[in-house]
């Protein structure tokens, strides 16, 4: 059973972790997850809230935060953030390493011709990245266009260097298809030893081979794909609660709470 309208202030929030509590103004403690709120959370923060049971480590959490002044009467619509908006919450929330003010202004001058125009938050991180190597490899980021094998002899090493100190899949060799749609067979060699093919249409595949190597291992982090027009792919290899933080602003091409 869901209780009714519930008010309090949020008085611990673990950034990293994604999660706090909130102390109602009856005393009593609440759980809450960031991915529960219309905002991002902030110690001593006066909120509005729903409650019902947690689905683990018993009692309640919260299921709904918002900022205490919303109408109780009806939950509000979220009003879409501008771009600027969004660039200002990877910013505030340090989810692109270097991406200051500065940066930005070159950026823009550079590439853009002085304005952003019509450009998505993607294009405006992918800009970024190509002309900051160390960046992207340090935040996680890689794209390939979609025949990715024309510009990269060995994607999955180039994966495992951006998750260090977990053991992968290794290519042994990739045999290249001739008919339209299909890029080929992957011979791998997995950290056991083991060594088996796999049919590989696109990078998602091997996307896929490598987030099951990391499930397998206990790692908490996962590869996760961003929305892009199909012919080029790009992805963030993070972990779950700053792909959470991440997913509030870009799209990504799945949600993460459905990438296990």
């Amino acid at each position: 059973m869901v209780d009714d309208l519930l008010f309090g202030r949020v008085t611990s929030f673990r950034r990293e972790q994604g999660f706090g509590v909130i102390t109602l103004d009856d005393g009593r403690d609440v759980k809450f997850d960031a991915s529960d709120c219309t905002m991002i959370p902030e110690e001593g923060a006066a909120v509005r809230l729903r409650v019902g049971p947690a689905r683990w480590g018993g009692g309640v959490k919260a299921l709904h935060v918002e900022p205490r002044g919303t109408s109780p009467l009806f939950v509000q619509t979220p009003r879409e953030l501008t771009l600027d908006e969004r660039i200002a919450a990877l910013q505030r929330e340090h989810l692109v390493s270097a991406l200051s003010e500065q940066a930005m202004t070159r950026l823009v001058a550079d590439v853009f011709e002085g304005a952003l125009g019509a450009a998505s938050l993607l294009d405006v991180l992918d800009a970024f990245y190509l002309r900051n190597p160390a960046s992207a490899r340090s935040d996680g980021y890689f794209r390939h266009n979609r025949r990715f094998q024309d510009t990269s002899d060995d994607v999955l090493a180039e994966i495992a260097a951006l998750v260090p100190g977990c053991r992968l899949p290794r290519q042994v060799a990739l045999t290249l298809a001739g008919t339209i749609g299909t890029i080929g067979r992957l011979h791998v060699r997995q950290p056991d030893g083991r060594e088996h093919t796999i049919e590989v249409e696109s990078l998602d595949d091997i996307v896929f081979l490598v987030n099951d190597a990391l499930r397998e291992a206990g790692d908490p982090r996962r590869i996760y794909p961003l929305e892009t027009d199909g012919g080029w792919h790009a992805y963030f290899v993070l972990s779950a609660d700053r792909a959470a933080r991440l997913a509030k602003v870009l799209p990504f091409a799945t949600e993460p709470h459905e990438i296990n």
